[in-house]
C-alpha cells in the first residue's frame, strides 16, 4: 500500500527525534495524500479550505486542523496561509497509553490550544538550549489536552476493515491516474477499476477526497505543469501537451485558477526568483 501515489513518504528520524516542528508558508493546493502520522496544522495567518477523511473544514487564523493516522487531506489556500505544522511519529506515542485514539479533526477559539501553540511557536523560533526537551514537553502537554477534551468516536473494527477497503481502492485509481495523467481518462474507465457504477463512483470519489475526480485530475496535471514551467525550458503548449490537456486555452484558464496566477507569469516568477541577486 505504500508505494502508491497518494501515500506521502515522511523523511527518516532526525537524531532520533520523533517530533518534527516546521513553519510553512503555502499559496497553492496541496494534493490529496496520506501517511501513518498524526499531524497537527495551527494556521498563523491566512486561510485555506481544508478536506480530511472527505470532510471540509473552513481553515483561519487560529484554528488547529488534526489529522489522524492514515487520514486521506487536502487544501486549497485561499490566497495565502502562513501555518506551523507538528508531525508526529509512530514511536513518539509508543510508550504512552494511546492505542486506538483518534482526536477531532478542527479546533478552533480554545484558548488552551493557542497558548500551546504561542509556547511551541516561541521555543522553535528560539532555538536555545534544551528546546529539543521543551519542545517534546510541550507537544506531550498539547496532545494530552486533545486526548481529553476532543476525543474522536472510537472506531469499530468493522469500520477500521471499511476504511482500509476504501483506502485500497482509492490508492488503486490514484495509482492509475499517476501512471496515465498525460493520457484521457474518463471516470467511466476509473469506476470500472473499482467495479462500480460511474454515478457510485463520482460519490465515492468525493466523499473521500473531498474533490470530484475530474477536479483532482485536473490538479494532479497542474501540479505537474508547475514543476515543468520551473524546471525546463518546454513552451507552454508542449507542457499543456504534455501534461494531458488537449486545448491550450482551458490548460492556461485552468491554471489561473488553480495556481492564481497564468502559466507564462508563473514561469516568469520562478526564474527572477532563482536569478543570483545583482544580476
Amino acid at each position: 500500500m505504500k508505494n502508491t501515489a497518494l501515500y506521502e513518504k515522511i523523511p527518516s528520524l532526525e537524531n532520533n527525534f520523533t517530533v518534527k516542528f516546521r513553519i510553512y508558508q503555502a499559496r497553492k493546493q496541496l494534493i490529496p495524500h496520506w501517511h501513518e502520522h498524526i499531524e497537527m496544522l495551527y494556521a498563523l495567518e491566512g486561510s485555506c479550505s481544508f478536506i480530511c477523511d472527505g470532510r471540509e473544514i473552513a481553515v483561519k487564523k487560529g484554528d488547529l486542523v488534526v489529522v489522524n493516522s492514515t487520514e486521506i487531506h487536502s487544501f486549497t489556500v485561499n490566497g495565502l496561509i502562513d501555518y506551523f505544522s507538528i508531525l508526529i511519529y509512530p514511536e513518539f506515542l509508543s510508550d504512552v497509553a494511546f492505542d486506538g485514539i483518534s482526536l477531532q479533526n478542527y479546533i478552533q477559539a480554545d484558548s488552551y490550544v493557542a497558548g500551546c501553540m504561542e509556547d511551541i511557536c516561541r521555543e522553535y523560533k528560539e532555538g536555545q538550549i534544551g528546546s529539543d526537551m521543551m519542545l517534546k514537553s510541550h507537544a506531550y502537554r498539547l496532545i494530552a489536552y486533545l486526548v481529553r477534551n476532543y476525543h474522536a468516536p472510537t472506531i469499530s473494527e468493522k469500520e477500521q476493515e471499511a476504511r482500509a477497503a476504501r483506502l485500497n481502492r482509492l490508492n488503486k485509481v490514484m495509482e492509475y491516474i499517476s501512471e496515465n495523467y498525460s493520457e484521457a481518462i474518463t471516470t467511466r474507465d476509473l469506476a470500472a477499476m473499482c467495479f462500480l457504477s460511474e454515478a457510485h463512483f463520482c460519490r465515492f470519489f468525493k466523499r473521500a477526497t473531498g474533490k470530484s475526480a475530474t477536479e483532482y485530475i485536473n490538479g494532479y496535471r497542474i501540479e505537474k505543469a508547475r514543476v515543468l514551467l520551473k524546471n525546463t525550458e518546454d513552451s507552454i503548449s508542449e507542457i499543456a501537451s504534455e501534461v494531458g490537456f488537449d486545448d491550450l486555452n482551458y490548460f492556461s484558464r485552468m491554471f489561473k485558477r488553480i495556481m492564481g496566477i497564468s502559466p507564462g507569469k508563473y514561469r516568469a516568477t520562478r526564474k527572477n526568483e532563482s536569478k543570483p541577486q545583482g544580476s
